[in-house]
């Protein structure tokens, strides 16, 4: 049994292969499935025989163009000088056609098929000289309605290193060129416009409507003018002249675009893209046609499915309130770790009010949940290694709860609308007694099994990416060291001119009682006197009470003015929309860079999407 192409293919090709696992998979041994099965092997050849060389290193020349156009002629005119010219038949007539791919030059190219293709020897004497070995292929009729001569027709385009695209003056105007040029997109076309009559006024114009027509139809190739070949019956000149004639201005059109597009690397690169998107295209329009219900819930799915973690993350960042709250938490922290622990008891009160405030903030960001808000309450809540471990693994499960939860309520409709329609697939393909298949890959999940549809990926990638926006919004928009110093030093003189008047007073009192009894202590010693304790300061602590409590208000509103400044709305209205605005970039790239994504729970669910999808990149 003849070994199927596809065995042949480079293990390099995972796309190709990626979509034959996911046919299997999600399609099995149905009517599409082994249509799927065709198309990548009939991809998988003509991928091979673009990246292989036959012509062991010379130019492939391709001829073609629909039945009847002059083909096999032109291939006559290069090689007239070899006696083996009339062996190329025309195929105008049925008795003449064939379905062969005929090579024509001074080698035999490698892995010749017999079954599908002939070769004829004529030395590179009896060809037309391009300054370069190559070789002709004279393909058959792009138009035939034979399934085999249309297949060796795509065999000639894929291995062409250059194409000849020939048609005839009456047929400019169809769509069998435009079709052959977007099928060799990426090559070398050199049009042959066969059979112009005399005095052909509306010529020029058609055949720039002609030109323009092929090169919309493949921008990515090179796209020569045309060669225009008079009717020999017409104009009164031989065959042998037109033929020498058409042959010498090919070849020297064919000189000069190999000369301004030498890179023929560059060129199969670009005609392997050109036919990896045909492939692709094919792909979506056949299951599009043979499975619309299956195409189109899949592709909800797949719609639904690219938005989601954008938006969800979006919800993770929390609505304004919460991110204010948590704004104004940070900046008041920041002020006070900007405050030296010197300037007592200014920072004391600051830390009294910042706790005060804190307090009631938490109550509200713990019933947030948002990712900036959850990072500020660990960030003032946790002191430890132990304790800011648990609160991140905390803030982690949590967010991946509230991701999962929002992932199955966006999703679990449309999976479970997917799997009724891979239902009705395994259905319409039992057989006549109803069963299933034995083997049958289609088993749909219960709805229980369904509650997992995909997780979101990159959850903790977010969470360190918001810690980082988060810190530096704040940093940015918070107060300056020095501006907070300023203040300290403000706040602290406050405090000290207010008590400095009881603390004169009770100080000076204090040491004048102390050098009396000094000196009292030293006449007794003399025999003079007796030591009066009663000249030492006795304060009232109501009095005491009374200059601090005084002292501290005036500073504890100051201290209230530095946090009120500290926190304005309009630095926390600028740090809030620098976080939005950094989440937006960070949302956008970690999506770009494919590590914030859903990542299907369910592997038939990811066949499928996949395999629906590759039509569409």
């Amino acid at each position: 049994m003849h070994e199927s192409f596809a065995d042949t293919v480079t293990p390099d090709d995972e796309f190709l292969n990626r979509v034959r696992r996911a046919g299997a998979s999600v399609l099995g041994d149905s009517e599409t499935g082994r249509q799927v099965r065709s198309l990548c092997e009939e991809h998988a050849r003509a991928r091979h025989l673009i990246s292989q060389d036959r012509a062991a290193g010379a130019l492939v020349l391709a001829v073609v163009g629909a039945t009847g156009q002059g083909k096999s002629w032109l291939i006559r005119q290069l090689i007239r000088r070899s006696p083996l010219a009339a062996s190329i038949r025309s195929g105008n007539n049925a008795d003449q056609a064939t379905e062969e791919l005929v090579w024509v030059g001074p080698h035999t190219p490698v892995d010749l098929d017999p079954r599908f293709e002939r070769f004829v020897r004529v030395s590179s004497a009896d060809m037309e000289p391009i300054g370069t070995p190559y070789m002709l292929v004279d393909a058959p009729g792009a138009t035939d309605d034979r399934q085999g001569i249309a297949e060796v027709a795509k065999r000639a385009l894929s291995l062409a290193s250059a194409i000849v695209l020939v048609v005839r003056r009456d047929q400019i105007r169809g769509q069998t060129p435009a079709a052959l040029a977007v099928a060799s997109e990426g090559t070398i076309v050199i049009p042959v416009v066969n059979t112009i009559g005399v005095d052909d006024a509306a010529l020029h114009a058609d055949i720039d409507a002609f030109l323009a027509n092929l090169r919309t139809a493949a921008p990515e190739s090179v796209i020569a003018r045309p060669i225009q070949v008079t009717d020999f019956e017409l104009s009164g000149e031989s065959e042998q002249q037109i033929g020498a004639q058409a042959a010498t201005e090919l070849l020297r059109q064919l000189q000069i675009e190999l000369e301004n597009n030498p890179d023929s690397d560059r060129r199969k690169s670009t005609r392997l893209a050109a036919l990896d998107g045909r492939f692709r295209s094919a792909l979506s329009g056949l299951l599009a046609d043979e499975l619309p219900g299956l195409t189109r819930a899949v592709n909800r799915l797949n719609d639904e499915a690219t938005k989601l973690p954008g938006e969800v993350a979006q919800t993770l960042i929390g609505p304004d309130g919460p991110m204010q709250a948590a704004v104004r938490s940070r900046l008041r922290l920041k002020l006070l770790t900007s405050t030296g622990a010197i300037w007592f008891p200014y920072r004391s009160i600051l830390g009294v009010l910042n706790l005060t405030h804190g307090a009631w903030d938490r109550v509200l960001l713990s019933l947030s949940g948002s990712l900036p808000s959850l990072v500020s309450t660990i960030w003032t809540s946790t002191r430890s290694l132990t304790s800011d471990r648990n609160a991140n693994d905390e803030l982690r499960d949590g967010l991946q709860r509230r991701s999962a939860a929002a992932v199955t309520d966006r999703l679990g409709p449309l999976a479970a609308q997917f799997r009724e329609e891979l239902a009705l697939l395994r259905n319409a393909d039992q057989g006549d007694d109803g069963k299933s298949i034995p083997g049958d890959p289609w088993r749909v999940t219960s709805h229980s099994e369904t509650q997992h549809v995909a997780s979101l990926a990159g959850i903790d990638a977010l969470q360190e990416r918001s810690h980082e926006i988060f810190e530096d919004a704040v940093e940015q928009n918070s107060i300056s060291p020095s501006t907070a110093t300023i203040m300290a030093i403000v706040g602290t003189l406050i405090f000290w001119l207010l008590m400095a008047g009881p603390f004169v007073a009770l100080y000076g009192e204090y040491l004048k009682a102390s050098y009396d009894t000094l000196v009292q202590v030293s006449a007794q010693d003399a025999g003079e006197g007796q030591h009066p304790l009663e000249h030492f300061p006795k304060p009232e602590f109501a009095m005491v009470l009374t200059s601090l409590v005084l002292s501290l208000l005036p500073t504890a509103i100051f201290a209230m003015i530095a946090l009120s400044a500290a926190q304005s709305n309009g630095r926390t209205q600028r740090a809030q929309h620098a976080i939005r605005h950094g989440h937006d970039e960070a949302i956008a790239e970690l999506q770009q860079d494919r590590v914030l994504r859903l990542r299907w729970d369910d592997p038939l669910l990811t066949d499928a999407e996949f395999l629906v999808s590759a039509g569409r990149h």
